[in-house]
C-alpha cells in the first residue's frame, strides 16, 4: 500500500486499484491536497493497462463528511486548473469501471463522486 498524501492510501494488486480515504479523524473530509493526489490517482489508474477497475472506500464508519470548509475557504478554487476540478473532470472521464466501497455517511462531495 502506497500514501499518495498523509490521507489518501493507494494499493494496486490483481487488476484492481484501491483508493482509501484515510482521514477519519476529520471524517474523510476533503482537503485540496486530497482532490489533487485523487485526481492523480485516477490519471494512473486510467493509464495503467494492468488496471481493470477502481475501488474508492473510506472508513467503516464515514465514506466522507465533504469538504474540509476551513481548507476550502483558505484555498479556494479560482482557476479551472484547481486540483477540486482536476478531479471532477478525471473521475467523469474514467473508462473503467469504478465502484464505490460506501460504509456509514456520504455527504457533499462523498455523494457526489458516487454518482461517476
Amino acid at each position: 500500500m502506497k500514501n499518495l498524501t498523509s490521507d489518501l492510501l493507494l494499493d494496486t494488486a490483481g487488476g484492481v486499484t484501491t483508493l482509501t480515504i484515510h482521514r477519519v479523524a476529520k471524517k474523510n473530509s476533503f482537503t485540496t491536497a486530497m482532490y489533487a493526489g485523487m485526481a492523480d490517482a485516477l490519471d494512473q489508474a486510467q493509464a495503467d493497462p494492468a488496471v481493470r477497475v477502481l475501488v474508492i472506500q473510506g472508513h467503516e464508519t464515514i465514506f466522507s463528511a465533504g469538504n474540509d470548509i476551513a481548507d476550502f475557504l483558505q484555498t479556494p478554487p479560482t482557476t479551472l486548473d484547481a486540483p477540486v476540478f482536476r478531479f471532477m473532470r478525471a473521475i467523469s472521464s474514467f473508462t473503467k469501471p469504478i465502484v464505490a466501497a460506501v460504509c456509514g455517511p456520504a455527504v457533499g462531495i462523498g455523494t457526489t463522486l458516487l454518482f461517476h
